[in-house]
């Protein structure tokens, strides 16, 4: 009986089952995750804020400085200081106080309690410096009674009773402190926060940040720019440098400086001069062999050299002492692996100054032979 029907018949039966039941369980499902922040959203924590503004038809700029030549502030503009407070100076401080004063909108961040008691503070006149205690509040969206809400902690505030006579917006007490207190100044209006973390990056993805994003920036909203300063340009490096990092710069000059005295010593020639009566010496060595040289044409220096060698070679080897001729010339040659012929001519008187020359560096090798 052939079977092969009926088993392509099974094996198509549970293809058929397999099919059907991925058909049965499959789901599709949208998937969203949140990819890593690149370009200006990696550096500036205001960037959401400023494309949430710009989308809403609100003018919003994002900037690192309060140069009166980028920061042009007007009446009716807001300005939302997100950098430490404490790094604005005097000039700076003055400026935007009188700015407030003719109708601006400040936000500024109290930060810790150290840093309450800074020439923007002072030049404001808004806070008290009695220290307050670490307070947390509930952020719902629309009213208390619902269930959803976040959390928002923080070193809290305190004001000064002129300025507590004038809030007409906050979270706390004057007993307790604040951890946002918004209060006139002159024609303008100056919001303090205990901290910008609700309204930062993805803070703004829940409803409740939203909405109390949109009532902060309400006493000049759709009246003149709004601009986030979410850094301050510091001092430049080479000042840095030099205020703060001298000990480390001292300490690496006085590094530099050993270490060029220690490789100074190593300048100059590899060898040291002769002394002065070493070079005399060898002058007048020189001096001698060339006297020689002429005297007889440098036959007295070869048979000194000749003979100098051959006595070399009887003391090492003794069976040369009883051979002469060819015989020596080829035991020498065997001793030292250089050639016959040019081992004979070594030790013939030579009759020329080239002739010389080849003899006496031949003797020379010979001699340096073991």
């Amino acid at each position: 009986m052939n079977r092969r029907p009926l088993d392509i018949g099974l094996l198509v039966l549970g293809a058929a089952l397999l099919v059907a039941g991925f058909l049965a369980t499959f789901e599709h499902k949208d998937v969203t995750e949140a990819a890593v922040a690149h370009g200006e959203a990696r550096y500036n924590p205001f960037f959401a804020l400023q494309l949430a503004l710009n989308r809403s038809g609100l003018p919003a700029r994002s900037l690192t400085t309060l140069d009166p030549t980028r920061l042009a502030l007007q009446p009716g503009d807001t300005l939302l200081l997100g950098a430490g407070a404490a790094r604005v100076d005097i000039e700076q401080a003055t400026r935007i106080a009188a700015w407030v004063r003719s109708g601006g909108h400040l936000l500024v961040s109290t930060g810790s309690v150290s840093v309450a008691r800074t020439p923007l503070f002072d030049a404001l006149g808004l806070l008290d410096p009695r220290p307050a205690p670490f307070g947390c509040a509930r952020m719902h969206a629309g009213n208390a009674a619902r269930t959803d809400y976040s959390v928002t902690c923080a070193t809290k505030f305190r004001l000064k009773s002129v300025a507590v006579a004038r809030v007409d917006a906050a979270i706390g007490t004057p007993r307790d402190g604040y951890l946002f207190a918004r209060t006139r100044l002159g024609a303008g209006t100056v919001s303090l926060l205990a901290s910008f973390d609700d309204v930062t990056r993805l803070s703004l993805k829940n409803v409740w940040e939203q909405q109390f994003a949109w009532r902060l920036l309400a006493p000049n909203r759709g009246k003149g720019t709004i601009y986030l300063v979410y850094a301050l340009d510091g001092p430049s490096f080479l000042t840095v440098l030099v205020v703060k990092a001298w000990p480390a710069l001292l300490a690496l000059t006085l590094l530099l400086a050993a270490w060029m005295a220690m490789r100074s010593a190593r300048l100059g020639p590899l060898m040291p001069a002769p002394s002065p009566h070493r070079r005399a010496l060898l002058e007048h060595v020189q001096a001698a062999g060339e006297f020689l040289y002429r005297r007889d044409a440098g036959r007295t220096l070869h048979r000194l050299a000749s003979d100098t060698v051959l006595a070399r070679l009887r003391r090492r080897d003794p069976g040369c002492a009883m051979l002469n001729g060819d015989a020596l010339y080829a035991r020498v040659a065997e001793r030292s692996a250089l050639d016959i012929a040019q081992v004979a001519q070594a030790f013939q008187s030579p009759a020329n100054a080239q002739a010389f020359r080849a003899s006496i560096i031949t003797l020379a090798r010979l001699r340096s032979r073991p």
